[in-house]
């Protein structure tokens, strides 16, 4: 666990008992089994302690009398790989807590924050809005730098299957399709948190004093969740035009085949017409009875196979 004390910008890295004053204002960083330790100092309700402990796809904003109850689905791309986790933040007057996996990017960036006290103001009130501020700011840029990932990916399969596709390609179009699906399905609850943040007037649009500087912040974040959603659909829309690459790609590969086998055939078929003659039962065949015969009728043939393929070659069609 680690804590900053906005008041005195003392620095704490592990809990002690003693360590909060209601008259102070902190930012905390715990982990879900950390969370215990606080339950009672903080006065954190039973449902959203809970709600902390389990992975959930529930995206929520609940407003208590104490705090604002924030919980998050975000997700990072990984070794090509989507990788969904939950953040849970408690805004109150005086305190924000963040609880998160140790492993999340949000306690790495908190942990910043706080190490470097990076959120310096004379009033700690006003640290605490920028705290809420820059938190959603880097789950946003967070989301942006994973869909520009996601984009790179969609390119590079575009380019490999440009150059000629393959049967595995197939199957990394619907994973890559997989992954746009699931990463616009956990940022579409973020429009449900960006709206219901300014329409139902959280703990931070409250204070008049500073009111109109955290709604100028918050319509920036509610902005932000906008474009960031709107850049998920283009992805996931890029991502379906890969099987359509695919198709026309395949398509033109089946119709190059079947021009081979058409020109194989027209090559082929004076050679049909003299066998099929030579193969025919009359009793008198001139040709039959000459001693140069058999070779000679090879060597034609031979020549129209050669002539055939010269003038396809010449027309581009081989």
């Amino acid at each position: 666990m680690d804590i900053l004390n906005l008041n005195t910008k003392a620095y704490l890295d592990e809990f002690y008992k003693g360590f909060y004053n209601k008259n102070q204002s902190y930012l905390i960083l715990s982990t879900p089994y950390e969370l215990g330790k606080l339950q009672n100092i903080l006065d954190i309700d039973e449902i959203t302690f809970k709600d902390c402990l389990d992975f959930d796809d529930n995206i929520r904003l609940d407003l208590f009398n104490n705090y604002d109850f924030l919980s998050l689905n975000t997700f990072e791309l990984i070794n090509k790989k989507a990788v969904i986790k939950e953040i849970n933040i408690y805004l109150a007057d005086n305190y924000i807590l963040v609880v998160s996996d140790k492993d999340h990017y949000i306690y790495n960036y908190v942990i910043k924050l706080i190490k470097e006290n990076l959120v310096v103001d004379k009033t700690p009130v006003v640290a605490l809005f920028k705290i809420n501020y820059l938190i959603f700011k880097e789950v946003i840029v967070n989301g942006f730098e994973t869909l520009e990932k996601l984009e790179d990916m969609i390119l590079d399969m575009e380019d490999k299957m440009l150059e000629g596709v393959e049967d595995k390609h197939f199957h990394e179009i619907s994973y890559i399709r997989s992954l746009t699906r699931d990463i616009v399905k956990n940022i579409r609850p973020l429009l449900y948190i960006g709206d219901r943040i300014l329409k139902d007037n959280i703990r931070y649009l409250t204070y008049s004093n500073i009111k109109k500087h955290n709604l100028d912040n918050l319509q920036s974040i509610d902005f932000g969740i906008d474009k960031l959603y709107n850049f998920a659909i283009s992805t996931r829309e890029l991502a379906d035009k890969l099987l359509d690459i695919y198709s026309s790609q395949v398509a033109e590969k089946t119709n190059n085949l079947i021009t081979k086998l058409t020109l194989l055939t027209a090559i082929s078929a004076p050679l049909t017409i003299i066998t099929g003659i030579y193969g025919m039962n009359f009793e008198f065949m001139p040709e039959l009875k000459w001693h140069y015969g058999y070779y000679l009728t090879l060597t034609i043939m031979l020549l129209i196979m050669f002539i055939g393929i010269l003038i396809f070659k010449f027309k581009k069609f081989l």
